[in-house]
C-alpha cells in the first residue's frame, strides 16, 4: 500500500509494475479472507471432531470449496509481483544486452505459465469437480501424484525465478559507479526476493497436504499458513524498492514542503509523463525534479539517472 500511494498520490507517475502489484494485493486480500471463513467453519480442527457436530459435514464441504476457490488468488498473488519486479528491473538497469532482457523475460513467463497449469490442474484432476469437496461423490480422479509432482515443479522453478531476479540486478548494480553504501542499499532491496525464495522451498515440504484425505481439515492447514507468508512477502520484496525516493523526502528537514514542491515542479501533473516512480531509481527525489523527466511507460535507461552521469551499460 505504501507503494501505491507513493506513486499514485505522492509521485503520481503509476506504472505497470504498479498495476501488477494491484492485482497480487487483490489476489492476497481474497486468498487471505477465504482462508479466514474457513477457519469459523472449522479449518485448523480435526476433521472428526467437525464431522461429529451437528452440520459438521456441510461445514467441511464449504471449507473444502473454499480451498480450491482460494488457490488461484494464491497463486495469482505470488506469481503476479515477478512480473513487477522484472519491469522494475528494466527501468534501473537500463538499456542492456538484448540476450539478458530476453534472458529475464522468459523465465519469468515459464514461472506464470506453471503457476497458470498448476490451477487448471486442480479443476480437471476429478471429474465430476465436486469430488474434490464432496467425498461422497461418485466418479475418477487422477492420482494425487500429477498435482502433487506438478506443484514440485512449480515450486521448485519459483525459487529458481526468485533467485534470477535477485542475482541479475544485483550484479548489474555492483558493476556501476555508485557509492558502497549506495550499493549495499540497492543489494538489500533486491535481494529481499532471496527470502521468498526461503518461504516457497518451506512451502513445498507440505504441498502434499493439498489433497489430503485423512484429516484434510487439519493437515492443510500449514501448506495454506507458508502460502499466505510466501505471496506476502513476494509483495513486499516487488514494493520496497520503490521506496528510497519516498524514504529520502522522510530523512529530509521538509519532507511535505519537498514532496510538494516536487509535485508543483511539473513531473507529475503532466499526463504525457506518466513514467513509474520505479523510474526514479532508488535516487534522490529533490535531484529528479531539478532535471525534468521524460514519458517512459517504456524501458529506458534509467541507471544513468542514478549518479547524474551516464554509467557503463551492465551486462556487457
Amino acid at each position: 500500500m505504501t507503494k501505491l500511494f507513493t506513486t499514485v498520490f505522492i509521485f503520481r507517475r503509476p506504472g505497470w509494475d504498479d498495476l501488477m502489484i494491484v492485482f497480487s494485493l487483490v489476489g492476497s486480500i481474497v486468498a487471505s479472507s477465504l482462508v479466514q471463513t474457513s477457519a469459523d467453519l472449522g479449518l485448523g480442527r480435526h476433521t472428526a471432531a467437525v464431522a461429529s457436530e451437528p452440520g459438521g459435514t456441510q461445514r467441511m464441504v464449504k471449507t473444502k470449496i473454499l480451498q480450491v476457490v482460494g488457490y488461484p488468488f494464491n497463486i495469482m498473488a505470488y506469481s503476479l509481483p515477478n512480473a513487477a519486479i522484472l519491469i522494475l528491473i528494466e527501468r534501473l538497469v537500463g538499456k542492456t544486452k538484448a540476450i539478458s532482457r530476453r534472458f529475464l523475460r522468459v523465465v519469468v513467463a515459464i514461472q506464470i505459465m506453471l503457476a497458470l497449469a498448476s490451477v487448471i490442474i486442480i479443476f480437471v484432476q476429478c471429474r465430476p469437480t465436486k469430488m474434490l469437496w464432496d467425498q461422497s461423490a461418485q466418479g475418477e480422479c487422477w492420482s494425487p501424484h500429477v498435482f502433487n509432482y506438478t506443484s514440485y515443479v512449480v515450486s521448485g522453478f519459483t525459487v529458481f525465478t526468485d533467485l534470477v531476479l535477485a542475482i541479475v540486478p544485483i550484479h548489474a548494480f555492483w558493476k556501476l559507479q555508485l557509492k558502497v553504501q549506495e550499493k549495499l542499499e540497492i543489494t538489500f532491496m533486491l535481494g529481499l526476493t532471496f527470502l521468498s525464495a526461503i518461504f516457497t522451498i518451506i512451502k513445498a515440504t507440505y504441498l502434499d497436504t493439498f489433497n489430503d484425505r485423512t484429516d484434510p481439515l487439519y493437515n492443510v492447514v500449514t501448506l495454506i499458513i507458508w502460502g499466505l507468508i510466501e505471496q506476502n512477502i513476494v509483495i513486499m520484496a516487488a514494493s520496497v524498492p520503490t521506496l528510497r525516493p519516498l524514504l529520502r523526502l522522510i530523512k529530509d528537514k521538509h519532507p511535505m514542503r519537498s514532496a510538494v514542491g516536487y509535485i508543483k515542479s511539473g513531473s507529475g501533473t503532466d499526463p504525457k509523463h506518466n513514467a513509474s516512480v520505479s523510474e526514479i531509481p532508488l535516487g534522490n527525489v529533490q535531484q529528479r525534479a531539478e532535471q525534468g523527466s521524460e514519458p517512459s511507460w517504456e524501458t529506458h535507461s534509467s541507471s544513468e539517472e542514478l549518479n547524474g552521469s551516464r554509467a557503463t551499460p551492465p551486462f556487457e
